[in-house]
């Protein structure tokens, strides 16, 4: 793996009180054979970011690129970045996470000398409390908990896992074929690149060795912030469907049956809590899916 070389990218906004300790901890991971940057873009931020970013690209010179992106919103970040990217790989993780020590190794190993397109991993939590009661299974992604299990599986064969932005790298060429994220894609991005990906048959794995700690935000750790977002999602879904051609969700049979079943549990109040409200989420994101979906075709009309 000697000269394998990777540009992990970081964008933040507005959270300088996170950001030091996920960039220490990339620097502190093994970099044995590996030629590292990290482009760290501060999205817009308003607080002491940018100077904290000053700092840290002084520290780390001349292995971290500051970069600056003044439209706010991942994808803007995200293309930023990309934009700069020279190194063959390029892999991704939060502001919110912490890299443990193994994991730019278990990169190099699953994409030096390897015909893998893209690779990601486990997002695990890190709790400051108790996981909150009402957090519905499968709803677990909302706050950024990604685990598929201790197999490495392939993608689009093995299970029906998809990428995450918050874990991953990819060869640079998928966003030469790409093209920057779309503006319109405001929380989307991952499902519009998983579709893009998919679409091609690209050959992408779950690797369970390259995990990251994901902290818990408390302000997140609310069934209103979990509203908002299955309305966000809905709404983004619908986009990122559009713009890949694929049918959207209420075209599917599989999908109207899931609705059905959620509007049941709730009429009927079956189950428990936890599953009175993943049904109150499923139907909240398809009342957004739904409401974009008439919009898209009122204006291409």
């Amino acid at each position: 793996m000697s000269g394998f070389a990777i540009d992990v990218v970081l964008r933040t906004h507005n959270r300088a009180d996170m950001l030091e300790a996920a960039v220490e901890s990339l620097f502190a991971a093994d970099r044995t054979g590996i030629a590292l940057r990290l482009l760290l873009v501060d999205n817009a931020s308003s607080d002491e970011t940018p100077r904290l970013v000053a700092r840290l690209a002084e520290r780390h010179a001349p292995l971290l690129v500051p970069l600056r992106e003044e439209k706010p919103g991942g994808q803007h970040a995200l293309n930023c970045a990309i934009a700069h990217a020279s190194a063959p790989v390029i892999a991704f993780f939060d502001d919110d996470e912490r890299v443990p020590p193994g994991w730019l190794q278990a990169i190099a190993r699953e994409m030096d000398g390897t015909q893998t397109v893209f690779v990601t991993g486990p997002c695990r939590p890190l709790w400051e409390g108790a996981q909150p009661p009402w957090l519905p299974d499968g709803y677990g992604g909302v706050l950024g908990i990604i685990d598929y299990g201790e197999q490495r599986l392939r993608f689009y064969r093995d299970f029906g896992g998809m990428l995450t932005q918050g874990n991953c790298a990819l060869r640079r060429q998928v966003f030469e074929r790409t093209g920057p994220y779309p503006a319109q894609l405001t929380t989307a991005e991952d499902r519009w690149l998983n579709a893009w990906l998919e679409a091609e048959g690209a050959e992408g794995y779950y690797c369970p060795q390259m995990a990251v700690l994901h902290l818990m935000q408390p302000d997140r750790l609310n069934k209103r912030y979990f509203r908002r977002w299955a309305m966000r999602e809905g709404r983004d879904r619908a986009v990122a469907d559009a713009l890949a051609g694929m049918p959207g969700l209420l075209r599917q049979r599989w999908y109207m049956k899931q609705l059905l079943d959620a509007a049941a549990t709730l009429l009927l109040r079956r189950g428990g809590a936890k599953s009175r409200f993943r049904a109150e989420l499923d139907l909240r994101q398809a009342w957004a899916n739904l409401r974009e979906s008439l919009a898209r075709r009122a204006g291409s009309g």
